[in-house]
């Protein structure tokens, strides 16, 4: 790899990068195509259309699962997976503390008590030790989320959830494409939940998928997301309570289109993926991702590393990815910590709960490795992980531009 040295971009230098990384979402004559189709049958809706079933089904075959669910977005996949495990009121759901507020806030939906636990330092997933030391007899589930696309430990957590008899959600709204042991995250739990918000790597601005392999499973959760409804029943016979989650056909004909070049775009951003790896375990300072060697491809939402200031003059984390964007890098953000969100701190549940709101006292929670996580990493959007080689490269260079010229940065102000 060659470095490129002169004055970054922060100190009035030229970027890293003139041009731009691919734009993202993506999208060509498939998902056209596939919105005028819709258009023009006027279904519209799933209640008499099937191209958004077709999608689920489609894209829970891709990931080895039997049934697909095309649902609103992935927090009421969530909360659907959990209430067809009949999670509810009294219960304790076990979700780690990195990640997104809608693994822990699905718990509260269905009236349970998210405990929050800590995370595998190496791969910011879940630790299932820690999983474990968390059951009570309350605990009914574990949220498993795959961070930034990494699968936590699925044989760890597969076993632990049948010994202790719980029920394994896996969260794998980062995840799409990653495969573990020969299979799709998703496929190993009772239920897998994918999001297909717009950041997500298939997109239709919204929308959510949930998969599973177990046909009653699959109708309690499809039941909770049509209105309570039974399959082959009247349409108001409503046997249950449920909501109305149901995905449109306009976005089932986006995501289809999107399943069709998401195989290759998976392989490329992992390509690129391992080499930017590589390329960043060369700059002292910086911890590349570390991949579990059962991990056979990892989805990628966005490429994470963690970052020492010590290496870079004691430059901040926050100025370092100012610097990093000044330089044309994409950059996302880590999720705070649970542990540091004002909704857990102050019990700020309802009206969502009332009477039932668990009896934790999260505002003395303290869970190092996550919390020192959202503090010490990096986020890079994937985007720049569908372009050429070199320019994926030019993170590296980047990186290593800053750090010769750190304390200029700090003197800075």
């Amino acid at each position: 790899m060659t470095t490129r040295l002169d004055k970054p971009a922060v100190l009035g230098g030229q970027p890293v990068r003139i041009s731009d990384y691919p734009s993202w979402p993506i999208w060509d004559q498939h998902e056209r195509e596939g919105l005028l189709e819709v258009l023009e049958a006027g279904g519209w809706w799933q209640g008499n259309g099937n191209v958004a079933a077709t999608f689920a089904a489609e894209f829970a075959a891709y990931h080895g699962a039997r049934f697909g669910m095309a649902l609103t977005n992935g927090t009421h996949t969530l909360e659907a997976a959990l209430a067809a495990c009949d999670v509810g009121d009294g219960d304790e759901v076990i979700v780690p503390a990195m990640t997104f507020i809608a693994s822990a806030s699905a718990a509260l939906a269905v009236n349970a008590a998210p405990v929050l636990v800590d995370i595998d330092p190496d791969t910011l997933c879940i630790d299932p030790a820690a999983a474990e030391a968390a059951i009570t007899p309350r605990t009914r589930a574990i949220v498993a989320v795959h961070v930034a696309g990494a699968a936590a430990d699925l044989d760890a957590l597969t076993d632990l959830c049948a010994r202790r008899g719980l029920k394994l959600i896996e969260d794998c709204a980062h995840a799409h494409g990653t495969f573990w042991r020969g299979r799709g995250v998703g496929s190993w739990g009772d239920f897998g939940s994918f999001s297909m918000q717009r950041s997500k790597l298939m997109t239709a601005g919204e929308g959510g998928v949930l998969i599973c392999n177990d046909e009653e499973l699959r109708d309690r959760a499809w039941a909770y997301a049509d209105c309570g409804r039974v399959k082959g029943e009247w349409f108001y016979h409503h046997a249950t309570y449920g909501s109305n989650l149901r995905m449109s056909e306009w976005q089932g004909a986006v995501l289809r289109g999107q399943l069709q070049r998401f195989p290759e775009q998976n392989r490329v951003r992992n390509e690129n993926a391992l080499a930017l790896n590589a390329a960043l375990d060369e700059i002292p300072g910086i911890r590349a991702p570390r991949r579990d060697p059962r991990m056979d491809t990892q989805g990628n939402y966005c490429f994470v590393f963690h970052y020492d200031p010590q290496e870079f003059a004691g430059l901040p984390l926050r100025r370092f990815e100012a610097a990093l964007a000044a330089e044309g890098i994409p950059m996302g953000v880590s999720y705070p910590s649970l542990t540091d969100l004002s909704v857990f701190r102050n019990r700020n549940f309802a009206p969502r709960l009332r009477e039932h709101a668990p009896d934790i006292d999260y505002s003395s929670l303290h869970l190092p490795r996550a919390e020192h996580a959202a503090a010490t990493t990096v986020w890079l959007q994937h985007r720049l992980l569908l372009a050429e080689r070199e320019d994926v490269l030019d993170v590296a260079r980047a990186v290593a531009r800053i750090q010769e010229h750190a304390a200029d940065i700090v003197g800075a102000g």
